[in-house]
């Protein structure tokens, strides 16, 4: 494509000239870790680490989890958590386990924080962007803040839209108005799937703003186990994600209630308003023994649990590009997925993965037996899942170096204060 040879060459040509200066990127996200043994965000933080390597400048601005407020530095980036309600115990919008939609859809207190926290978010970003020479912002809530800092200051605007943001934009005139409004502000739009850049496509937003990034994984973390497996009686599933409905765990419990699978252990890492709702869910389909549910645990904790574990399965209603997937593959794990959003660009159908339709339990169950019965398949899938992973070539600096490309492509072309 035409857009891809000119990012290239204005790449080329800025990387060339910025070896006695160094660029700085500051990243706006609602969602990104406050330590290191906290996940979320989690693949945001390894982009922004890997582009670090390349020599950029980092600064994150991203709105209190309810862990610590203020600035400080993790893995060498400097971030900036601010609050935006008091008191802080009250914050509501941005804590938890299931996100903001979610916990506006819970809470009317959450509902009532969601002007103050982007006058807070517009607020903090414009006082740390000065001495930045680039926006990066992810998801639509990030992105209307990055488009009015863009709108006042000049700074050049890549957005991002993983999930959620896109389908709601597709779906709500409200979301429509306000992502075609961020997409006019902005430079580069770079979603998360090929079924997301169809939409903001369908938005019109011209061709040569739109870029399809390869998102990676961390292959040093997730590798497949170099232990030989003891053989055993039971088969794990392992879940991962927010407790929430549009994650599908309830349909994973229906599904294992079935007495072909009275050999599975399901291991549940993840948190949120639905937590307590779906215990009982399991208590009453008589899977309380069977079930062990770990809460959120940190990244070394999910790979550690993906090598002793024997599928992964992602009952999912709406997913982006759900990185929990390529983790599974990294670590050699067959994937259970439901075919929605950029799913099926991920892996390859019936090799590496079995899909089935969104709320199919029965479908769930078909993609279940084969695996759950049959060690040799397991193997297999597994093996075909790394290996196609590892020959795609999918890793964080490999990512790096594709925004490496878009930022400087970017930074050479005038802003709205130089023209």
């Amino acid at each position: 494509m035409n857009n891809e040879r000119n990012t290239r060459k204005f790449g080329v040509i800025y990387r060339a000239k910025r070896a006695s200066a160094r660029p700085k990127i500051l990243v706006l996200t609602t969602s990104y870790p406050s330590d290191a043994d906290d996940p979320s965000g989690i693949f945001i933080a390894k982009l922004l680490a890997a582009v670090k390597r390349r020599g950029y400048g980092v600064k994150v601005v991203a709105p209190t989890n309810g862990t610590f407020h203020g600035r400080r530095e993790l893995d060498g980036i400097e971030t900036v958590r601010f609050g935006y309600f008091w008191p802080r115990s009250l914050e509501r919008l941005t804590t938890g386990g299931g996100g903001i939609p979610e916990n506006m859809a819970e809470s009317s207190l959450a509902r009532l924080q969601v002007l103050p926290m982007m006058l807070s978010f517009l607020i903090v970003s414009l006082i740390e962007v000065r001495g930045c020479d680039l926006i990066y912002a992810n998801w639509l809530g990030a992105g209307i803040v990055g488009a009015l800092v863009n709108r006042l200051t000049g700074k050049p605007l890549v957005v991002t839209f993983r999930g959620d943001d896109g389908y709601l934009a597709r779906d709500r005139w409200v979301w429509r108005v306000l992502t075609r409004w961020v997409t006019r502000r902005a430079g580069i739009v770079a979603p998360v799937s090929g079924e997301l850049l169809r939409i903001i496509r369908e938005l019109g937003v011209p061709e040569e703003k739109c870029h399809l990034p390869r998102f990676g994984v961390d292959t040093d973390m997730f590798h497949p186990s170099s232990l030989q497996q003891e053989p055993r009686e039971d088969v794990r599933v392992l879940f991962v994600g927010s407790l929430i409905d549009r994650k599908g765990l309830h349909d994973l419990l229906d599904a294992l209630a079935d007495a072909a699978f009275k050999q599975v252990r399901l291991t549940v890492v993840g948190d949120g308003p639905n937590a307590a709702r779906l215990k009982a869910m399991a208590e009453s389909l008589g899977l309380t023994e069977r079930v062990e549910w770990k809460g959120i645990v940190p990244p070394v904790e999910v790979a550690r649990l993906m090598r002793s574990s024997d599928i992964l399965c992602l009952p999912s209603y709406m997913e982006g590009r759900p990185n929990v997937v390529n983790e599974a593959m990294a670590s050699g794990l067959p994937v259970i997925v439901t075919r929605i959003g950029g799913v099926p660009d991920m892996v390859r159908e019936g090799e590496t993965a079995l899909l089935f339709e969104p709320g199919d339990i029965e479908g769930l169950r078909q993609c279940l037996r084969p695996l759950v019965n049959d060690a040799d398949l397991r193997s297999r899938m597994g093996r075909a899942g790394h290996e196609f992973l590892m020959r795609s070539g999918v890793s964080w600096d490999s990512t790096a170096e594709e925004f490496d490309l878009l930022f400087a492509s970017l930074m050479k072309k005038p802003t709205e204060a130089e023209k």
